[in-house]
C-alpha cells in the first residue's frame, strides 16, 4: 500500500471509538514504513539490490520481519484471507507465512488423518469427541468439522496467542492452553480419538515419554491416536538436533527423528502400534496410528 494511502487510513482514525483507535494507529504505521521500504528499495540500482538481498538474508531476524510484511502485502492484495491467522502465526506452524500455502497444507493434513485412520478401519466421523493436541492456530482444525460435523472438538496449544486467536474464530471447538509439561486440564478417558500433527517430530526424548503417558491418560480405554514423527536419520532408532536459530524455541523443540523399529519399542509401552505409515502426512512426515490399550 502506498504512503498517501496509508496517510488517509491514519487521518480517518478519530472516526472510530476511542478504544480502537490505538490498534488502527498501529496498522497505518506499519502500512506506511513498509511502503517507505517499498520505495527506497525500488530507489536502489539493480546492481548493488543482489548483494544487499543476500545480506538481509543472512539476518534471519531481519529477513523474518521483512518476510511477514510482504506476506501481508500479499494477503491485503489477495483480499481473501481475512480469517486467516497473521503471518507470524502461520509462520510457527509450517515455517512459512503464505495464506495459500498454509490453508493448502491444512487441507491436506485433515484429510492424511482421515487416511491414516481408515487403514485401521475407522472415520472420523465415527468418534465422539477430538482432541488436536499442538493446535497451533488451527491450520488442520479449521478443516476438520466438514469431515466430522457431529463431533466434539478441542484444541490444546502451549501458543498462548495461537490460543486466543482461535478461540476467537473457531466457534464449533473449545480450547485450553498447554502447560510445557503435563498434566494438562483434562480428566482421564477424555478423548475417543487424538492426532497430533509435526509435535513429536520436535520432542525430545525425556518430553517424548512425558506426553505419550499424558496422552494415554487422558485417552478413553479403545481410542486413537494418530500422530507424525520424521523418518529415521544417520541410522539411528532416536535423533535429536539442535537446528533452530537460537531463541527461536526452547531447546527441548528443536528436530527429532525415529525409525520404525524405535516407535514400535518404545511408543508400544503406552500403546498399542498399530499402523507406520512413511510419508503419509503431506507426503512428508510418518504417520503413527495407535490404539489404548
Amino acid at each position: 500500500m502506498g504512503t498517501k494511502s496509508a496517510l488517509v487510513q491514519t487521518e480517518r482514525v478519530y472516526d472510530v471509538p476511542t478504544r480502537y483507535r490505538e490498534v488502527v494507529l498501529t496498522v497505518s504505521k506499519k502500512e506506511i514504513l513498509v511502503g517507505l521500504l517499498v520505495n527506497i528499495w525500488r530507489s536502489i540500482p539493480e546492481g548493488i539490490r543482489f548483494p544487499l538481498l543476500r545480506l538481509v538474508q543472512r539476518n534471519k531476524p531481519v529477513n523474518r520481519w521483512l518476510m511477514f510484511r510482504h506476506a501481508e502485502m500479499k494477503d491485503r492484495a489477495n483480499g481473501k484471507w481475512d480469517h486467516l491467522p497473521p503471518t507470524e502465526m502461520r509462520y510457527r506452524v509450517g515455517g512459512s507465512p503464505d495464506a495459500e500455502e498454509f490453508v493448502k497444507i491444512g487441507k491436506t493434513c485433515a484429510n492424511d488423518i482421515q487416511a491414516a485412520l481408515q487403514q485401521v478401519g475407522r472415520d472420523l466421523s465415527s468418534f465422539d469427541r477430538i482432541l488436536d493436541f499442538g493446535c497451533g492456530c488451527g491450520r488442520t482444525l479449521m478443516h476438520m468439522k466438514e469431515l466430522a460435523p457431529n463431533s466434539q472438538f478441542d484444541g490444546i496449544d502451549i501458543d498462548a496467542k495461537a490460543i486466543a486467536w482461535c478461540e476467537r474464530n473457531l466457534n464449533f471447538a473449545n480450547f485450553s492452553l498447554s502447560k510445557e509439561t503435563p498434566p494438562i486440564d483434562y480428566p482421564p478417558n477424555t478423548f475417543d480419538c487424538i492426532y497430533v500433527i509435526s509435535v513429536f517430530t520436535h520432542l525430545d526424548e525425556d518430553y517424548q515419554f512425558r506426553w505419550l503417558e499424558e496422552l494415554q491418560r487422558i485417552a478413553k480405554p479403545g481410542a486413537l491416536v494418530v500422530l507424525t514423527v520424521n523418518a529415521a536419520k544417520n541410522g539411528q532408532g532416536f535423533f535429536f538436533e539442535r537446528s533452530y536459530e537460537e531463541g527461536l524455541f526452547p531447546v527441548w523443540y528443536q528436530n527429532t527423528y525415529h525409525s520404525s523399529d524405535y516407535v514400535f519399542e518404545n511408543f508400544g509401552k503406552y500403546f498399542e502400534v498399530l499402523k507406520h505409515l512413511p510419508r503419509s502426512m503431506n507426503a512428508h512426515q510418518d504417520v503413527v496410528v495407535l490404539r489404548k490399550r
